[in-house]
């Protein structure tokens, strides 16, 4: 009944920010970290029917409007990849010639958890220079701006920061999600995230904090 109870806690508190439970001593959310954990949180929840349909792959693997959002070439933001399209074309805010406009993104297919977290980075108004494709490239950005916390240091998560994760602790880093909530009396609990290709799909999960093989969190930083 209590592990109930602390998630029902953890997801009422997922928009607003973190919960942490007695005794655990933590920084505040940032404002930057609460701008990027409610991009990542929006995206998710969102009623609009062109964002509903962008949560799930379409025709194939890893097609995905995050990547198309990076890859396109109408993009002020384009980041230079030359991957192909891939099917489907919905529209999103992109910058235009400096504009902000609501135009269509074609999308491109590669593996995106770090395409959806760099999203919500630049959305949210952090600095994403050096962020790449590469779920690795959170913890470079981290170490990079003086906001990387790894395992063994005591952190706990806040609002907005990029989990990043190696699964099978092979040094290899295998995902990146941007976490919304998280709720426990010790540093070992638990956390919410919000990522993309996460059952090919953009998903609100419970993840154990070091158990589930978080090797870090990366905070936004300011630009």
């Amino acid at each position: 009944m209590k592990s109930i109870r602390m998630a029902l806690v953890a997801v009422v508190a997922t928009a607003a920010g973190l919960v942490v439970g007695p005794g655990v001593a933590h920084a505040a959310d940032t404002q930057l970290g609460i701008d990027v954990g409610n991009i990542a949180w929006e995206q998710y929840t969102s009623t609009n029917s062109d964002v509903a349909y962008r949560l799930k792959e379409r025709s194939g693997a890893d097609c995905n409007f995050y990547t198309g959002f990076w890859a396109d070439p109408n993009n002020d933001r384009y980041d230079g990849s030359g991957y192909g399209t891939c099917g489907p074309v919905s529209p999103g805010y992109m910058y235009r010639n400096g504009s902000k406009t609501w135009d269509d993104v074609r999308w491109r297919a590669r593996a995106w958890c770090a395409d959806f977290a760099k999203f919500a980075f630049y959305w949210g108004g952090a600095k994403y220079t050096g962020l790449t494709a590469a779920a690795g490239s959170f913890r470079t950005y981290g170490i990079n701006n003086g906001t990387w916390h790894g395992r063994g240091s005591g952190y706990v998560p806040r609002k907005g920061d990029a989990a990043v994760y190696d699964w099978d602790g092979n040094g290899s880093y295998d995902h990146v999600a941007i976490v919304t909530s998280y709720y426990d009396t010790t540093t070992d609990g638990n956390h919410y995230v919000v990522g993309g290709n996460q059952s090919n799909a953009v998903t609100h999960v419970l993840h154990g904090n070091w158990e589930s093989g978080v090797v870090g969190y990366a905070s936004p930083a300011k630009k």
